[in-house]
Formats: C-alpha cells, sequence, structure tokens
C-alpha cells in the first residue's frame, strides 16, 4: 500500500485500491458470480445465505418479514466462499491476506472470516442504510482483541447513481456507535412483522460530509470495520451494480482503539 492508500486509511477509515482484479481475475470472478446466480435461479424465498430482492420494502425486510421476493434475483449472498470456491482460490491469487490488508494491519496478514456478494439490481436495487460492520461480529469474535478489513471489489461500474458506498470519514475512530432496528431473525423464528433493517439513526451519526466512492471494474475500496457506511438504491434502468467483498479478521487497528470527543448530529 502506498503512502497515500496508509494515510486515507487511517485518517479516513477507506482508501481506494485501483485495477486491484483485472484481466483473468476480474474474469474469474464474474463467473464464479454466475455459479451463485444459478444456485439461486430457482429460489424464491430468502435465507440468511442467500437473499432475494424484493421491490418497495427491499430484501432484508422481505426476508425477516416472510414477504414475497423477485424469484431468483439477488440483493446479497453470504459465505460464497464456501458455496462457490473459486472465490476463494481467486482472493488467494490475488494475495488479498498477505498483501493490502497486512499492510492495512500494520504487517498483519489478515485471516478470512467470510465473503459476500453485494448485488444490487437496476430499479429494484435496494439501499443499504448507515451502519458498522462490527456491530454485526458474531458471538465471542472480541472486538477488543481484533478488527476486521474488508476489501470491496466491483464487477460493474459503480457509481452514485447504481448505489456505490458511502463513508462518513474519521467515523471509523469513534467507536461503535448505537445501531437501532431488529436483529436477524434465526433459523426457525418466526417473521417478524414491519422489520426494520439496522441502522444508525441520523441523531447518532457524526458530524461529517460523506463521501461516495465510484468505482470502475476490478477496482476496489478496502476499509476498517469501524468506519460508517452506506449505499444508496440503484435508481437506473439498465446499470446493474454487482461487488464482492472479503472479509478479514486483523489485531485491533492501533487507530481505532481511543474513543475522542466528537461533536454528532
Amino acid at each position: 500500500m502506498v503512502d497515500t492508500e496508509s494515510r486515507d486509511l487511517r485518517e479516513n477509515g477507506f482508501t481506494r485500491l485501483p485495477a486491484l482484479a483485472t484481466g483473468d481475475a476480474l474474469d474469474r470472478l464474474r463467473r464464479a458470480v454466475g455459479r451463485l446466480e444459478e444456485l439461486a435461479r430457482d429460489r424464491t424465498v430468502s435465507t440468511g445465505d442467500f437473499v432475494l430482492e424484493a421491490p418497495g420494502i427491499g430484501g432484508w425486510a422481505a426476508w425477516q418479514q416472510g414477504s414475497g421476493a423477485l424469484a431468483g434475483v439477488l440483493r446479497s449472498a453470504d459465505r460464497i466462499h464456501e458455496h462457490v470456491p473459486e472465490f476463494d482460490a481467486v482472493q488467494r491469487s490475488l494475495g488479498l491476506a498477505d498483501g493490502p490488508v497486512a499492510r492495512a494491519a500494520g504487517g498483519h496478514p489478515g485471516t478470512l472470516v467470510n465473503a459476500f456478494l453485494w448485488a444490487k439490481p437496476p430499479v429494484v436495487g435496494s439501499a443499504k442504510p448507515w451502519h458498522q460492520d462490527l456491530a454485526f461480529a458474531p458471538p465471542g469474535f472480541g472486538a477488543d482483541e481484533h478488527g476486521i478489513v474488508t476489501v470491496w471489489i466491483a464487477l460493474e461500474p459503480a457509481t452514485p447513481r447504481n448505489g456505490c458506498l458511502e463513508f462518513l470519514p474519521g467515523s471509523h475512530v469513534l467507536g461503535l456507535l448505537p445501531h437501532t432496528g431488529d436483529r436477524e431473525r434465526l433459523p426457525g423464528e418466526a417473521p417478524r412483522a414491519a422489520a426494520v433493517e439496522p441502522h444508525i439513526a441520523d441523531a447518532d451519526l457524526p458530524v461529517t460530509e460523506p463521501v461516495a466512492v465510484p468505482l470502475s471494474p476490478g477496482s476496489a475500496v478496502l476499509f476498517d470495520g469501524m468506519v460508517v457506511h452506506r449505499s444508496a438504491p440503484n435508481t437506473t434502468a439498465a446499470e446493474p451494480r454487482t461487488a464482492v467483498s472479503f472479509v478479514y479478521r486483523v489485531p485491533r487497528p492501533s487507530w481505532t482503539r481511543r474513543e475522542p470527543a466528537a461533536a454528532r448530529a
């Protein structure tokens, strides 16, 4: 990671990685996404691993409420490296854990803990509200000792129109902010009426201007698990936004160990 990228990550909580996965690596990721889509083609009900998009209320809410969704139209997929091992093979070939992730973590290689598909289809692609990834760490994660670093790779152009990621610079040093909404229901639990996706309320957001991070295919953004981020809905008629992310456990970065006083809205 060049000095500019390292400085951006420490100061802002995120940094761009241009042209991270190009040529064969990008082709392999796209083909692997195609295999995921084949696995979801006949699905009509969302599960924890395959969340289908739903017009009007969004895929997450429809999943939690047990509402109807668009058959086979993915909004997201969890544990994609287990469903399609090619994802794991590509992240290894790119050297993400020992390369950009290790440089972000002060020389400590990252340990892959999860990988996701983030699909945002045209017209119906729903928003993801403001949140911090570490708010959703599993029990026993040990957030006092560990942090997470995510490498989010665009497979198609990610733009403000189709829902590229947006960040609140510097929010990664504020500690874990309050999140409101409903937790994801466990397997076997009854659907929840009017489920609200977990998010940070406006009153708890830090006072800072959001920064959108548009990306070309194969480019990526690397970000700290404490930085506040979101993505807007895809309002385009024919511009899908598809991305994959690889999440790594690292020693908790030194810059997230303090919780300075900060003005909040």
